[in-house]
């Protein structure tokens, strides 16, 4: 991986990652702060736009695409995105499902490859809070209560769960 990071008047860092040879492309991010990025351009999949990263803390996204973010219960999941984005519906989460997947290690971590070339999104196998799953399969919320994204290396598929859960979160532009 090639990794470019440019300091503009130490307030806004622009990092651009390419992954050469591989099949995952985006990852472009304006970052806001020191801490976590604000922002993300995002993939567009089947109409809805991905972001790149899941959420870190509250209103940010982790900087790299493996990096599995923080836990969320299905409440403070609901206001965790950043602003211009929200958690996705379970239809949206339906939809990625159905743009295809594959399960893939990226820069050594386990997870989902959706989409297709030149429009894909690595979502980590980040497991749950509890510490089950964690490198062997992905929980992600949505929007529509209870529902949430769940995949391992044999599939993908939408469900419902108990909402207490700690899941990631990956958002979709509002």
């Amino acid at each position: 991986m090639t990794k470019f990071r440019f300091n503009l008047r130490n307030v806004v860092a622009i990092t651009i990652c390419l992954v050469v040879g591989s099949a995952f492309f985006a990852c472009e991010k304006n970052n806001g702060n020191e801490n976590g990025n604000s922002s993300d351009k995002g993939v567009l999949i089947n109409g809805v736009r991905w972001a790149t990263c899941n959420v870190g803390a509250k209103g940010t996204f982790v900087t790299n695409p493996e990096d599995y973010g923080n836990y969320y219960t299905w409440e403070d999941a609901k206001t965790a995105c950043p602003i211009g984005w929200h958690m996705p519906t379970s239809n949206e989460l339906q939809s990625l499902v159905n743009s295809g997947y594959t399960w893939t290690t990226q820069n050594g971590i386990n997870g989902m490859l959706f989409g297709t070339a030149p429009n894909r999104i690595f979502m980590p196998a980040a497991g749950i809070s509890s510490g089950s799953y964690v490198g062997s399969g992905g929980c992600y919320w949505s929007s529509t209560e209870s529902q949430g994204l769940f995949f391992d290396s044999g599939y993908a598929t939408v469900y419902g769960n108990n909402k207490t859960l700690g899941f990631s979160v990956r958002c979709v532009a509002k």
